[in-house]
């Protein structure tokens, strides 16, 4: 289920791709029963959908089904910052955050958007490693699951000069305890991506109703 799990929130399975149980038991060496109730819990955590006569698919969400999940991911990222900096962010977090940037450049330049992903998000989690939030942070971690499989979609319209250096200034505003400079450029940050889906998925919905 995990190996399934990631497929789908790397954007491995893109959104709408159809799951047939009798593929992932012969991909995965296993028996239909242990696949089957991997799929119903893939179905209640929303990964997948699951429609009669036509089996599961991996869920497919509209512009403003993922507006509201962007916008939800910002305010919860927002009081996790705020409860991770009440105190002095420690260096080895910041030290960490640079290591993952170096881990998209590297990405990045070999062309593996999948990687580049993995260590943005394990960037953006490091803001808030010190919140005592935890129940936040899983329903956040639910709320990334569920956006990431689109980020293939509008990842060839985002600048990642222009992503750099809006990483730069987070882990300055971070290590110098700026509070208010994080919320504020992490918000900047988010928007960004708001906008590509909106150009993406706003002109393929339009398309749709025409």
């Amino acid at each position: 289920m995990e190996a399934l799990r990631h497929d789908i929130t790397t954007g491995k399975l893109a959104p709408g791709t159809p799951i047939v149980q009798e593929s992932v038991a012969e991909q995965f060496g296993m028996s239909r029963i242990p696949v089957r109730e991997a799929l119903k819990t893939l179905e209640a955590e929303e990964y997948i959908t699951y429609e009669p006569h036509s089996g599961y698919r991996v869920a497919k969400l509209g512009l403003e089904e993922l507006t509201e999940i962007f916008r939800l991911r910002d305010l919860l990222e927002e009081e996790l910052i705020r409860d991770a900096m009440r105190v002095p962010v420690p260096d080895d977090i910041v030290e960490q955050m640079r290591a993952k940037m170096d881990e998209m450049d590297t990405a990045a330049a070999a062309g593996d958007l999948v990687a580049v992903g993995v260590a943005n998000r394990s960037f953006h989690f490091l803001t808030f490693e010190k919140s005592r939030m935890s129940r936040t942070k899983r329903i956040l971690n639910q709320l990334w699951n569920t956006a990431d499989p689109y980020r293939p979609l509008y990842a060839e319209l985002m600048d990642l000069e222009k992503v750099n250096c809006e990483h730069v200034l987070l882990v300055e505003a971070v290590a110098a305890g700026d509070v208010e400079g994080v919320v504020a450029l992490n918000h900047q940050h988010r928007s960004h991506a708001i906008d590509h889906l909106t150009r993406i998925l706003g002109s393929v919905e339009a398309e749709d109703v025409s």
